[in-house]
């Protein structure tokens, strides 16, 4: 099982935008995936309950989960949002279990501040020093025309960590966590825009798995508009 971890100290800087749309991107191609909500105001979860019997399957891990349901479905992905504030022996553990790591930022320099120092304490980590896990920027509900979003895209720069998506500010996440649904969840003819904004994502997804040769064998195929497929 593959693990994404969805990590910020800020409040409010996307985590549980990115963490059910990236969830409802993996469903979609007939991945199996799990949630593990950390954040105490349970956005992931509560947008699991609301989300539609009809549309791919989703689990969510947490204490009172049924292991024994949790077993039967097998899961092949697990995507963890975090809470703000992570102390240093939950981030430790979190990262030792980790595949990937997504770090959301706003366009804000309260944001960018906070990241910054962030960023540091996950280069001290020995996990992500060997290379084990991989970290990856995502710019949250960002207007390439403004300015803020040219000082958030020079600060990833200056990390020189891969930005592997910017997600643009548009009516159809909240729309989506209202509905318990994901951009992938929706008709094509909606979201176009979105998934081509997407992508850079998965391909990153795919490339980090491939470069791995522990990841190497089990990756297959990428669909078009889709994400990694595993054997």
């Amino acid at each position: 099982m593959y693990t994404i971890l969805v990590a910020n100290p800020k409040g409010g800087a996307g985590k549980s935008t990115l963490s059910t749309n990236l969830a409802g991107m993996l469903a979609s191609t007939r991945q199996r995936v799990v949630i593990m909500d950390l954040d105490k105001q349970q956005s992931a979860t509560n947008w699991l309950a609301r989300r539609p019997a009809l549309l791919p399957k989703i689990m969510s891990w947490n204490e009172d989960t049924d292991m024994e349901e949790l077993r039967q479905f097998g899961p092949q992905w697990m995507i963890i949002d975090t809470h703000a504030r992570l102390r240093r022996a939950d981030r430790t553990y979190l990262l030792s279990r980790a595949n990937f790591v997504l770090v959301p930022v706003n366009p804000s320099v309260f944001d960018i501040e906070a990241t910054a120092k962030f960023l540091i304490k996950l280069h001290q980590d020995t996990n992500v020093q060997s290379g084990k896990v991989a970290i990856g920027l995502v710019g949250s509900r960002t207007d390439s025309r403004t300015r803020m979003a040219q000082e958030l895209n020079s600060f990833f720069q200056r990390s020189g960590l891969p930005v592997v998506m910017f997600v643009p500010d548009s009516v159809l996440y909240p729309q989506c966590a209202r509905d318990g649904m994901s951009i992938y969840d929706l008709p094509r003819t909606r979201t176009e825009q979105q998934l081509e904004a997407w992508q850079p994502l998965v391909d990153w997804i795919k490339g980090q798995m491939t470069r791995s040769k522990d990841f190497a064998a089990a990756v297959t195929t990428v669909p078009e508009h889709g994400v990694v497929q595993v054997a």
